[in-house]
C-alpha cells in the first residue's frame, strides 16, 4: 500500500502572495491572468498592501491591469490577511504585526508627511505633488491622502481654466492648514518619553 498524500488547497490570497514573493516585480494584469483572479478581487488586496508598505506602485496608467508593482516587504511564506471590519486591518501572520489602516499607523503618517512636504506652492498639479513626494500618481497612497487632504480643506480643486492648454487639474493649497497638519503628524511620530 502506497503512502496517501493529502493535497492542501491554498487560498487565492496565498497564491497571490506566493506569486508576489516569486516575481518581486510584476504587472497586475499578469498576476490576474496567471492566477485567474478579477480586478475587483485583487484591487482591495493591493490597496491594503500598498498602504502598509508591502507593495509599491512603480509604473502604470489609470488602467489597473497595466500597473507595475514591486514587493517591498517579504516577511515570510504565509500571506498577510486583510480584514475589512471595522476598517482595513492587515495582519502579518509571519511577524505577528498588525496594521490598522485608519491613517494613524506610522507608515501611513510618513506617507502623508511626504505628500504634505511636497506641497510647496499655493497652487500645484497633482502630477507635481506626485513627482516631488516620489509617490506614484495612481498609487493607493496618492488617491487616499489627496482625498483626505481635500476633505480637511488643505487642498481645493480649482475649476479647469480655458486659458490653459492641457487638461490637468490644479489644486489650491491652504498653506496654514498644511503646516498645522505637518506639525500634528510630526508630533505624533515623536517618541513618547515616560516620566
Amino acid at each position: 500500500m502506497g503512502l496517501a498524500y493529502k493535497r492542501v488547497r491554498r487560498s487565492k490570497k496565498q497564491q497571490i502572495w506566493e506569486f508576489m514573493r516569486r516575481n518581486r516585480q510584476f504587472r497586475a494584469g499578469d498576476l490576474m491572468m496567471i492566477l485567474d483572479v478579477s480586478q475587483d478581487f485583487l484591487m482591495p488586496i493591493f490597496r491594503a498592501f500598498e498602504l502598509c508598505g508591502y507593495l509599491q506602485l512603480k509604473a502604470g496608467t489609470d488602467t489597473f491591469r497595466d500597473r507595475m508593482y514591486r514587493l517591498n516587504k517579504d516577511t515570510g511564506v504565509r500571506s498577510p490577511s486583510v480584514l475589512k471590519k471595522p476598517c482595513d486591518i492587515v495582519r502579518d501572520i509571519n511577524t505577528g504585526e498588525e496594521f490598522i489602516l485608519d491613517g494613524t499607523h506610522p507608515v501611513q503618517m510618513a506617507d502623508k508627511l511626504a505628500l504634505l512636504y511636497a506641497m510647496k506652492y499655493k497652487e500645484m498639479f497633482r502630477e507635481q505633488i506626485a513627482v516631488i513626494s516620489n509617490i506614484h500618481i495612481y498609487s493607493a497612497k496618492m488617491i487616499r491622502y489627496m482625498d483626505e487632504f481635500t476633505e480637511y480643506g488643505i487642498m481645493e480643486r480649482l475649476p479647469r481654466s480655458s486659458k490653459r492648454r492641457d487638461d490637468r487639474r490644479v489644486f489650491k493649497i491652504d498653506m496654514e492648514k498644511r503646516d498645522d497638519l505637518i506639525r500634528a503628524l510630526e508630533e505624533s511620530l515623536r517618541p513618547k518619553w515616560s516620566a
